[in-house]
């Protein structure tokens, strides 16, 4: 009831800005963290690995610039998942009772040579798999190997739906190039009767495109199953929100019980924001998915989230999410 009614006010932009003020007034704000860490407490004591969605990146390789994004400023080497670890972390996540599975983190994934080996091999293990792609390079071909491989859902990453506002946001890339492969992966989809992938399209909103939300949708409606619209991606520091309050004290974050990161060199960052992965917090090649989440360092990263002291981990320090999404995120479901 809680998270139905907080998401209805925060689905609206004036309510959403409206919802923020009031919730760090500083009496309601000392009130709301009271109850809040109870439904905290609560939430975490029933956790199990199973819970997690476990995203894998089969290579850290992609073919654009987006402007909120800080694939630029990555360090590591680009390389490929070889199919042996990659069946060796899927294996233990299984064996753990994962059940959900993402094949991305920085990367384009129909850029990866074994990409729909990769999602054969999940779907034999009975799992959900989904990716998110920009589009670009799924070729009429890529989308026939797409349809009978399994994949159970693809999030497709188009912020505008006008050409001019989208090439500047999707540096790179060809706004006609990726509507006219979404259009053909909706068209094959349907002429063979099929159900799945669940095709969604994902709108992050930024200065450059935050009046045209409306019109977006009446242009998607008929192309996806589903359209999402997310605010206030800080990954290359270009939030707006941020700033304003990145001073206050933090909320915990609740994506450190829900999904775990692995690059393509097998070793787990600590969330999507460490793009370098330089707080790792284990490697799967000499570890297993429980050792890991049992290791000292996730353990203390973890406490630091729930005494509310998250702006004295790294990463988490410049991040938007304890600060916005994590104001109503434990009362999800």
């Amino acid at each position: 009831m809680v998270n139905k009614l907080l998401k209805k006010a925060t689905d609206n932009n004036f309510l959403k800005e409206l919802f923020f003020i009031i919730i760090y007034l500083p009496a309601v704000n000392f009130l709301y963290r009271k109850v809040y860490n109870e439904r905290i407490k609560d939430k975490t004591a029933k956790f199990k690995l199973s819970d997690l969605i476990v995203s894998i990146e089969p290579s850290n390789t992609c073919n654009a610039q987006c402007i909120m994004c800080p694939y630029g400023k990555m360090t590591r080497p680009k390389e490929i998942m070889p199919m042996g670890l990659f069946k060796k972390i899927v294996d233990d996540c299984w064996r753990e009772g994962v059940k959900n599975f993402n094949l991305n983190f920085y990367n384009e994934p129909f850029l990866d040579p074994l990409i729909f080996e990769r999602i054969k091999y999940l779907e034999s293990k009975g799992v959900k798999v989904k990716l998110f792609s920009n589009g670009s390079v799924l070729s009429e071909e890529k989308t026939e190997e797409l349809l009978k491989s399994g994949l159970d859902e693809i999030n497709f990453s188009v912020d505008s739906h006008i050409k001019e506002v989208y090439e500047k946001i999707r540096k790179g890339l060809d706004f006609n190039i990726v509507v006219s492969n979404i259009s053909y992966l909706t068209e094959r989809r349907r002429e063979l009767g099929l159900n799945k992938p669940r095709i969604k399209v994902v709108f992050v909103g930024q200065k450059e495109n935050k009046t045209e939300i409306k019109e977006y949708k009446n242009f998607w409606k008929s192309k996806a199953d589903k359209i999402i619209i997310s605010f206030d991606d800080n990954r290359n520091n270009t939030s707006e929100f941020f700033d304003k309050h990145k001073k206050k004290k933090p909320f915990p974050c609740n994506k450190l019980w829900a999904e775990m990161n692995v690059v393509s060199s097998g070793k787990v960052a600590l969330c999507c924001v460490d793009y370098d992965a330089k707080e790792t917090l284990g490697d799967f090649k000499t570890q297993s998915l429980r050792e890991i989440w049992n290791s000292e360092k996730f353990n203390e990263i973890r406490k630091k989230h729930l005494d509310y002291r998250a702006n004295e981990v790294s990463v988490c320090e410049t991040c938007v999410h304890p600060h916005r999404l994590n104001l109503r995120s434990w009362w999800k479901k």
